[in-house]
């Protein structure tokens, strides 16, 4: 008997160390199987971030046909073909859109039926988190440049079968995307005009920390929990002005002169910078809290709990 429980635990153990380390076959079979069983949300999602980032490029479409068929002249359309300026709609329309992606990372969990599908999976935690977390982030991504050939496409068919193909005069969208100055404006204009290199990497890095709240969100709750993160946003952001608020008197009636001294010795330069890193180091603590919260919610996932249900 003994000899059986020790055999038994052996094999045990050397399962749960198989499936600790990280085996990539595995990890193609976890990527089959999601996209087997989720391929039609993926392209829901897919398809909505496209519809959304090709908005002007639909309705010049739509206008265009309107017009042509109510004057007989397509002329003028060509001359109104949205340009530089869709680069920098696609580029607002992903920002915005990609928080919300993340609240779609766990999925698979929404209900019973699949958690237990995900949960009994023959792979470690490890690989099926790694999984979830490269759909979020380089699928979006990929979602984004796609989605600028697929203009391309659509722009140069529509134009040749209305203006002919020999003579049409298009703008082809994959060159701004690629052309690094042009999209280094693209992000500076949202950023601001007069948007420096540093802002540039704090907008990066302040934005991974907004996106990873949404996928922590998603490994607390399941169901809703983007307008949950949304509503958690908006808390946090009204508690740091009350906050601020309440920090305003001590900062000028002479409690915090230390503060002040301490500061003015490092001369205005110092100070600068030391306010810089401090809040990009900040935004790199969210995003690491944020993932190692949510791996470890992820492991921790149950068929039914108090928050799921």
């Amino acid at each position: 008997m003994n000899v059986v429980k020790l055999s038994a635990g052996a094999f045990q153990l050397t399962e749960s160390l198989r499936k600790s380390t990280f085996n990539f076959n595995r990890f193609l079979n976890v990527a089959r199987w999601n996209f087997a069983i989720n391929r039609s949300q993926y392209l829901k999602l897919a398809l909505s971030l496209f519809l959304v980032m090709s908005l002007p490029l639909l309705l010049f479409i739509l206008k265009s046909v309107w017009v042509s068929a109510v004057t007989h002249q397509t002329a003028w359309a060509l001359a109104s073909i949205p340009g530089i300026g869709m680069g920098t709609w696609m580029s607002a329309c992903f920002l915005l859109a990609w928080p919300i992606l993340a609240g779609y990372t766990f999925h698979n969990l929404l209900t019973k039926q699949s958690r237990i599908k995900e949960l009994t999976l023959p792979a470690s935690n490890g690989e099926k988190f790694l999984f979830h977390a490269l759909v979020t982030i380089v699928g979006s991504l990929l979602t984004y440049v796609v989605g600028y050939f697929l203009l391309d496409i659509l722009q140069y068919f529509y134009v040749g079968i209305v203006y002919g193909f020999s003579n049409a005069h298009w703008i082809p969208y994959t060159s701004i995307f690629f052309s690094t100055p042009e999209f280094t404006n693209n992000i500076l204009s949202i950023l601001g005009d007069n948007a420096s290199l540093w802002f540039v990497l704090l907008g990066d890095v302040s934005s991974l920390a907004f996106l990873s709240t949404f996928v922590l969100g998603n490994a607390i709750k399941y169901r809703h929990n983007v307008l949950w993160t949304i509503l958690f946003h908006w808390a946090w952001g009204f508690f740091c002005l009350i906050c601020l608020g309440l920090s305003i008197p001590l900062l000028t009636n002479g409690t915090m002169d230390w503060l002040w001294r301490w500061l003015s010795g490092l001369g205005a330069d110092g100070a600068i910078a030391l306010v810089k890193w401090m809040v990009l180091l900040f935004f790199c603590a969210i995003t690491v809290f944020c993932w190692w919260q949510s791996y470890r919610l992820y492991c921790r996932a149950q068929i039914t709990t108090k928050r799921n249900k």
